[in-house]
């Protein structure tokens, strides 16, 4: 059934007539189609749960599911859904872009989840995010397959899977040890020599003023610049800068919306991910087909020992990229917690001077000397509380696992095939755990009550994730960002160009770990070097 409508239009002197058809919908189908929304939406939300009170609650959505709010703003819509169909922090349901996840909100509950290696898994979060970046199932079969205990290379008594083993590898680098030790030495070499007058004229081009005494520059540029490089430095040397010049700034454009490859958004509106993405892994690629000779004395023990039981296993240059490419968590955190900690600190200067006087007896003059010194919470307290305030404050990421048989968590069901959600800012902000005035930064409350000494210790607090995936860069990375910090400082004063609002997170971003500044709110800090007599 059609509506008609004649148009009449003059063309060289003749009257054209056209008929143009406007489709119109029969009433009797917009009735059906509402009675069946109707029925459809009374049996998800009201009937099915009636049926199954033992499975989480749904937060009802009309269409298209909740994917358009949890991009706009997901911790908003996590607290709304927790007050809706998760009250007393049992678990409860979202539905983003066709994807079920239960989400879970309970210390207990998120640590139980911890612990079930069986029915909740990582490994097929990791498979995904592998086919995702163009890894091919053979490589992917040959990462989760067991290897034989008696294989030659890294030890391997247990018989785990080359992606298993390449994660003790991972965690033997980066937890405390001769191992850590080296790259924290390498770290602390580059922030000497990288953190001068002299540098920062030769390589912040992006400076929006200088003299013989100060550089003015964009904070978050600033610091995001400085920690890629540092990361890239520390891990792979001036190999992968030759063949990639570029790199660190690519991986920035890439890190601002990594959250599209985690929560596996629509492939159309993903090209500002994919491109950098893509460059990235090329760059890789180049970075090992270079003869090893050149590349070895310069990279950690961890990319030359991953790569060589890789090789073992027949993997070709491009999917040992790729399988390196998942370490790009060495860069994405450092960067911005080190802007959020100048951010909150240079606005509260009694915080400054705390951490400039407890940080002193870590240098030489005004050369980072000690390295353990800095990290030693017995000796640097306030430093200490910086540190995990900030992590609180602007943390706002959350673990991830897929249910891989029907399982109980928190006394409610969870099916097979679904995603489990642990956001750790609802934990972080929880009042009962940390105080009423959550809503501010207050490293304070890490050390002015009994409570509060303890918070560290908490179950509620997970700043890397928790379980066997809990970030084993921690310890490098909170040692990046406070020599960073501590020798910015006892070098250089900093303070902002006029008098500016903290700006604003970029809450609309769902991200790995620390959330990004909203665009455009980026702005500008004076660095002036220090007198002599100030150090």
């Amino acid at each position: 059934m059609t509506n008609s409508q004649i148009y009449e239009i003059p063309f060289d002197g003749v009257r054209t007539v056209l008929f143009t058809y406007i489709p119109v919908v029969p009433a009797y189908v917009v009735m059906m189609s509402l009675i069946a929304w109707v029925l459809w939406r009374a049996w998800r939300f009201t009937i099915y749960p009636k049926l199954h009170p033992d499975e989480p609650k749904e937060l009802p959505y009309m269409i298209p599911r909740h994917g358009f709010d949890f991009y706009r703003d997901s911790n908003n819509l996590l607290a709304y859904a927790r007050a809706k169909v998760g009250r007393g922090n049992i678990p409860f349901t979202l539905t983003v872009f066709g994807h079920t996840f239960y989400v879970v909100t309970n210390a207990k509950d998120s640590a139980d989840l911890y612990k079930d290696m069986e029915s909740l898994s990582f490994d097929e979060f990791v498979q995904a995010l592998m086919r995702t970046n163009g890894g091919d199932e053979e490589t992917i079969q040959t990462v989760f397959t067991p290897l034989p205990k008696e294989k030659p290379g890294f030890p391997n008594p247990d018989g785990l899977s080359l992606g298993a083993l390449l994660a003790k590898m991972h965690t033997l680098q980066l937890h405390p040890g001769a191992k850590l030790l080296v790259l924290q030495e390498k770290g602390c070499g580059w922030i000497n020599t990288h953190l001068t007058r002299e540098s920062m004229e030769k390589e912040c081009g992006y400076a929006v003023s200088r003299s013989p005494t100060h550089i003015e520059v964009p904070l978050y540029k600033w610091t995001s610049d400085y920690f890629v490089r540092l990361g890239q430095d520390v891990y792979y040397g001036e190999p992968l800068n030759r063949v990639c010049p570029n790199y660190p700034s690519t991986f920035i454009v890439f890190d601002e919306v990594i959250w599209k490859m985690l929560y596996q958004y629509p492939k159309l509106l993903c090209r500002d991910m994919t491109n950098p993405r893509d460059q990235m892994i090329r760059a890789l690629t180049a970075y090992f087909k270079l003869p090893k000779t050149e590349r070895v004395d310069h990279a950690a023990w961890i990319i030359n020992a991953m790569e060589d039981e890789m090789r073992g296993a027949g993997m070709d240059d491009r999917n040992i990229a790729i399988m390196m490419f998942h370490l790009r968590s060495i860069n994405t955190n450092s960067r911005k917690t080190s802007f959020w900690m100048l951010t909150h600190i240079m606005r509260q200067p009694h915080y400054l001077k705390a951490f400039r006087e407890e940080t002193a007896p870590a240098f030489h003059g005004d050369t980072l000397v000690d390295i353990n010194y800095i990290q030693d919470p017995a000796k640097c307290p306030q430093v200490d509380a910086i540190w995990n305030e900030t992590l609180r404050f602007a943390g706002w990421g959350a673990s991830v696992r897929r249910v891989t048989c029907d399982t109980i968590l928190g006394g409610k069901r969870l099916r097979k095939g679904n995603r489990v959600m642990v956001p750790h800012r609802l934990l972080h902000f929880d009042e009962q755990i940390f105080g009423h005035d959550t809503a501010a930064w207050k490293p304070e409350r890490w050390l002015d009550t009994e409570a509060g000494r303890k918070l560290p210790n908490s179950p509620s607090w997970k700043p890397f994730g928790g379980g066997k995936t809990k970030c084993s860069g921690r310890f490098l990375a909170k040692y990046f960002v406070t020599a960073f910090v501590a020798t910015l400082l006892r070098r250089f004063d900093i303070e902002t160009i006029g008098d500016l609002p903290i700006p604003e997170a970029d809450v609309g971003r769902p991200v790995l770990g620390i959330i990004s500044v909203k665009e455009g709110q980026d702005y500008h800090v004076r660095i002036t070097k220090r007198k002599n007599d100030e150090t």
